[in-house]
Formats: C-alpha cells, sequence, structure tokens
C-alpha cells in the first residue's frame, strides 16, 4: 500500500513541479560553474533547494527534507560570502542534486525515500563542518512545518498550476526499482538496506531507470488560451450544426429553392473552415516547447566532461521551437547519444586543443528551428572531426563493408556508415563509449519518427549531425495505393516519383526483377507480394521510394491520389508491417503501411547501393 494514500494528487503535484525545478537548478548549477560569484544565480538554487525542501516537508518525506536542508545552508553561505564554491564542492553539490533526483523516483513508486548515499551527506556536513552543522538532522521537523504552514514555498511550487496554463508534467521522472515494502520508517543515517536480499538501493534503481529511459507519459501542459480557442470553435461548430439541421429540415419538407441551396452551400464550406481550424488548433495543444527537453542536457555534457577531463560548454538555441509532445519524449535517448558522442568522440582535450590553435574550451551547439512543415535540429561541434577514409577503413577492417563497397562510395556515404550496427572507430572500451552501439540506435529512433538524419564533418573543424522531423505524428501525408481496389496508405515522405512499369525494360539481375531508372539500376519489390496477396496480373505502375540509404521501386496496380491522414494506432493487435489506420472522405478505413518494418525480412536478400554511388546490380529476394 502506498505510504501517501489520501495524498496521491498532493504527491503528484509535487513530483511535476518539483522536478521542473530541479531541471532549472541543474542548468542554474552548469552557470553558476563558469561564474561562480554571481549572487543572482546563488539565491535563485538556494531557493530552488528551498522550494523543494518546503514541499517534501509538507509530505513528510524527511530524508529528501535533510538533504535539501543540507545544500540549502551550503548555498546560504555561498551566497553570504562565507565559502568559497571550488570545483569540489561543485562536485558534491551535483551528487546531493543526483540524490534529490534518486529520491524523487521513490516518491513516484509511492513510497517513502531512504537517506541519501553516506559519501553525500558526508560530504556536505564535511563542507559544512561537522561540529557546526551536527544538529542538521534536527532540523528536519522545523521545515516540515514550514510546508504545513502553507507558507511561500508551497505556493511558489504550485504556482503553475494556477498560473497561466494547465500545468501537467511533460517531463517524466525516473521510477526506482524499489518494493512497496519500502522504508515507511527510514533507516538511521549512514546506512544503506535493501527490502530483500539483491533488491537495488535507490540510487542504482535509479541509474537503471535513467539509463532504460522513462515510461511514457500520458499527461500534458496546455497553455489556456490554447484550450479557450479549442472551446470558442467548438461553440462555432455547434452553432453551425444547429444552422444544418434547419436547413435539412427546410430540403426535406421541399424546399429546394436556390436560396436553400445557396445557403446550405455556404453553411458547409463554412463547417469545412471551422473544422480545418479546430484540427489545428487541437493540433497545436499537442505541441510542447523543445525547451523542456533541452534542459536536461547541460548537465549532462558537464558531468561527462568533468569525467573525460574536458573543458565543454553546451550552447542552447530555438528552445522556444515547438514539437509533437509524443516526438520530445521520443527525440530524449537519440540526443543524449549525439551530445555523449559529441563531448566524447567529437571534442579533444586541452592540450590536443591548444596544439591545434583552438582555445582550450570546446563548444558543442544544440539548435532547434521550424523550417516550412518541418522542424530541424542541429547538434554541432568544434572539434576534430571525421575522417571520411578513416570510417572506411573501420568498415573495412570489421567487415562491415567490401573493399569494393568503399571504393563506390563518396565522402558523404562514408561518413553515414558511421550509422552501421557495430560500427565504431574507438580503440579502447570505456563505460562511455566505444561498444559500437549507439549511432545505429539514434538513426534508428529518428527514422520512426519518419525523419531524417544527415552529417557534415570537416576533419580538424567539427561535426554537424542535422536531424529533420515532420511537425507533427498526428496527421501523415500519404499516397495511396490500389491492390486491386483496395487501398493502402504509404508515407508521403518515401515517395520519390511514380513511374510506369514497362514490363519489357525489366531486366533480371541475380534472378530478381530490377528496373533502371536514370543509370540507377533499382529492386522491382512487389506489394502484393510483401503483404502475401494473390496477384492476377502482373502490376503497371511502380512507386520509387526511398527508405533510410535503400531505394527501391514498389510495384502496385493503380493509385488512388494523396490524402493527409490522421493516425490511429491499433493499440491492442497490430498485424506486422501496419503502422496505424486512418478513415477516407468516402468512410472507407485504409492501412498505413510501415515500409521499413515490411522490408525487414527481406534485408538479407536487399542490396541496395545507398543513393548517389556508382551504378551497380541489385538484388531482391
Amino acid at each position: 500500500m502506498s505510504d501517501f494514500a489520501g495524498m496521491e494528487d498532493l504527491l503528484q503535484d509535487f513530483l511535476q513541479e518539483a522536478h521542473d525545478l530541479l531541471s532549472d537548478v541543474d542548468n542554474k548549477l552548469v552557470d553558476l560553474e563558469k561564474m561562480p560569484d554571481d549572487r543572482s544565480l546563488l539565491n535563485d538554487i538556494f531557493r530552488g533547494f528551498h522550494t523543494v525542501k518546503g514541499g517534501a516537508g509538507f509530505l513528510n518525506a524527511n530524508e529528501l527534507v535533510t538533504l535539501c536542508h543540507l545544500t540549502e545552508n551550503l548555498f546560504d553561505r555561498l551566497r553570504n560570502g562565507e565559502m568559497e564554491l571550488t570545483p569540489e564542492l561543485m562536485d558534491i553539490i551535483m551528487a546531493a542534486t543526483k540524490g534529490v533526483r534518486d529520491m524523487f523516483g521513490e516518491l513516484g513508486q509511492g513510497v517513502q525515500p531512504r537517506p541519501a548515499p553516506d559519501d553525500v551527506l558526508a560530504g556536505l556536513r564535511g563542507a559544512l563542518d561537522a561540529d557546526a552543522e551536527a544538529e542538521a538532522p534536527a532540523a528536519a521537523t522545523p521545515a516540515a512545518s514550514e510546508g504545513v504552514a502553507g507558507g511561500p514555498d508551497w505556493k511558489a511550487l504550485h504556482g503553475a498550476v494556477t498560473g497561466q496554463s494547465v500545468a501537467v508534467s511533460t517531463e517524466v521522472i525516473p521510477k526506482a526499482e524499489t518494493g512497496a515494502s519500502a522504508a515507511a520508517t527510514p533507516p538511521p543515517y549512514g546506512r544503506r538496506v535493501t527490502d530483500k536480499p539483491g533488491s537495488p538501493t535507490p540510487a542504482g534503481a535509479g541509474r537503471r531507470a535513467e539509463e532504460r529511459g522513462a515510461a511514457r507519459e500520458n499527461t500534458i501542459r496546455v497553455d489556456t488560451a490554447r484550450l479557450d480557442q479549442v472551446l470558442n470553435l467548438s461553440g462555432e461548430i455547434g452553432l453551425m450544426k444547429n444552422r444544418l439541421t434547419s436547413l435539412r429540415a427546410d430540403i426535406l419538407a421541399g424546399k429546394t429553392d436556390s436560396d436553400t441551396l445557396h445557403a446550405l452551400d455556404q453553411a458547409v464550406s463554412q463547417l469545412d473552415l471551422l473544422v480545418s481550424d479546430l484540427q489545428n488548433s487541437v493540433m497545436k495543444t499537442r505541441m510542447q516547447p523543445i525547451g523542456r527537453l533541452f534542459q536536461k542536457y547541460p548537465r549532462i555534457a558537464r558531468d561527462l566532461a568533468r569525467q573525460l577531463g574536458k573543458d565543454v560548454d553546451l550552447v542552447l538555441a530555438g528552445e522556444e521551437t515547438e514539437v509533437d509532445k509524443t516526438m520530445i519524449e521520443d527525440l530524449a535517448d537519440p540526443l543524449i547519444h549525439l551530445i555523449r558522442n559529441a563531448v566524447d568522440h567529437g571534442v579533444e582535450g586541452s592540450d590536443e586543443r591548444l596544439a591545434a590553435g583552438k582555445p582550450t574550451k570546446s563548444v558543442v551547439r544544440l539548435e532547434a528551428r521550424q523550417e516550412g512543415d518541418h522542424i530541424v535540429l542541429i547538434i554541432a561541434d568544434d572539434g576534430r572531426g571525421m575522417s571520411a577514409e578513416r570510417i572506411r577503413a573501420k568498415a573495412i577492417e570489421k567487415g562491415l563493408i567490401s573493399e569494393e563497397e568503399a571504393n563506390t562510395l563518396d565522402e558523404r556515404q562514408s561518413l553515414h556508415l558511421i550509422f552501421l550496427p557495430g560500427f565504431s572507430t574507438k580503440t579502447q572500451i570505456s563505460d562511455v563509449s566505444g561498444r559500437g552501439v549507439g549511432m545505429d540506435v539514434v538513426k534508428t529512433n529518428i527514422q520512426k519518427l519518419n525523419g531524417t538524419v544527415d552529417i557534415r564533418s570537416e576533419p580538424g573543424k567539427g561535426s554537424v549531425f542535422i536531424i529533420s522531423l515532420p511537425l507533427t505524428l498526428a496527421i501523415l501525408p500519404v499516397l495511396l495505393v490500389l491492390l486491386g481496389d483496395q487501398p493502402f496508405a504509404l508515407p508521403l515522405s518515401l515517395v520519390r516519383e511514380i513511374l510506369p512499369i514497362e514490363h519489357g525494360k525489366l531486366q533480371e539481375v541475380g534472378g530478381k526483377a530490377t528496373l533502371v531508372v536514370r543509370g540507377e539500376i533499382l529492386p522491382v519489390v512487389s506489394l502484393a507480394k510483401l503483404l502475401g496477396w494473390p496477384q492476377d496480373h502482373p502490376p503497371e505502375y511502380g512507386v520509387l521510394m526511398q527508405t533510410a540509404e535503400r531505394s527501391f521501386i514498389l510495384a502496385v496496380d493503380n493509385f488512388a491520389g494523396r490524402d493527409d491522414a490522421v493516425i490511429k494506432s491499433l493499440e491492442d493487435f497490430r498485424p506486422r508491417g501496419v503502422a496505424g489506420v486512418t478513415t477516407l472522405s468516402n468512410g472507407q478505413i485504409v492501412l498505413i503501411l510501415d515500409m521499413k518494418e515490411l522490408l525487414s525480412d527481406l534485408g538479407q536478400h536487399l542490396d541496395v547501393e545507398p543513393r548517389g554511388s556508382s551504378m551497380r546490380a541489385l538484388e531482391f529476394g
């Protein structure tokens, strides 16, 4: 049973607001490391821990109160000039914020947090002078009473709920892998316990939760102005429905004069505009500023750079750019991979940078911007760059491509070899990177969002990763193709062109059908064969498609036009190769095909040259 029975709503309010507050504190700590005498930052961080402490006291989370109280006292001394911020002290502070976040994970499981790790508490107390702070544990009770009294801390914590937005968390709080039997009566300071033999400690559970990625949230924060717009449009559509009902009654009564028909035409046109406006407004409620995702990365980059002995500044830009909320959640892991890769592989150490005539501090830039109906994310560094020749050589060495294949690749295609599973140029394996995993996962996850990732790099100057994503995943432009009379929807982003299949021009290569298109030999893939449907006659049309770095021609019977599909997922049962369903204007339900999944079983027989390379035979089986 939860330790917070009857307080679940308060607990969730606390977690969502305190988590945002702690993320802001994390970023301010990174800034403070660069400007240790900035009194404004010191005051902001002090207030952050004070506010979290007040809310924790209200929930009787005494161990969280204790940790926040010690950290708060430390910042009180720093802002009053009684202590000096050193790199060693900053490490202690960062460990304390990590401890607070781990405790959030336990609270999210509905159990009271256990004490912070010994070294964190000892570090804080040591920094404050153990004798002067010997009574710090006793301070938990008065700190708790501050929250109970309804002081400004608790009000500040819930400010976003009563302000200009409907405050519902868009950040995912890591769930610690602790059992329901976690300590209702916390153990004494300095002793770590487990629920059962082999059960993880909170810190270990927090690390594993962070590594495997958090569960998808079902809530979203929406500006009330956007909800007001949806409400107003709903009201106007209701009035238009009444108008159409009245016109329907007139027409059924035999009133079919030109004025009545003109009024009907106007009402239908007006309804069409209102529904389009409502659809756009509802889509906007799904949009969230990507800054809510970006705010966690400065701390990640800082910790990794310090671990590697590098001086790295992560610069953020375009934080106000809005992205579909579902997309934000799925972008978290790929961006972490790319930022860690930039800090570990991309930028050099201080000595190497000095020898190359560069500033000792390296810069990694994370930027977002909207370009038309796409969102572009840029991760750039001013590091050592990548050598296309070295990448080709490493791919040959690992047996990922043949020497003959390597000779056909241009520089761009060579750089894209880093996305192959098992590719790594790292000579030594560490806990940071070098295991040959990561970059292939990045590309796979981006492709799942119907996006693309490109690379630009110059040895000695740095590397740039460019991610392009559709503005929203809720509406998908599709091409409707036919097998007989049955339509299927293909994502339009994969379609390059439509062409007739002249059977006299089909060539057999390795026992497989191919077609030459502008000097490029492409495999011809039958959609009927992919779906296991009978084919009574040879297909007459082909769709030239580009999926990832592969080109092929999908053979179909005919076309039924293009449409903007509102995707509906199949929750309980999803056949392989089906991304979802949509409904056409005539009410017909159409399957949206997942071409990557349909082709995955055939991948080992589909030998497709990356686009732009020299012509060679391609096989499909």
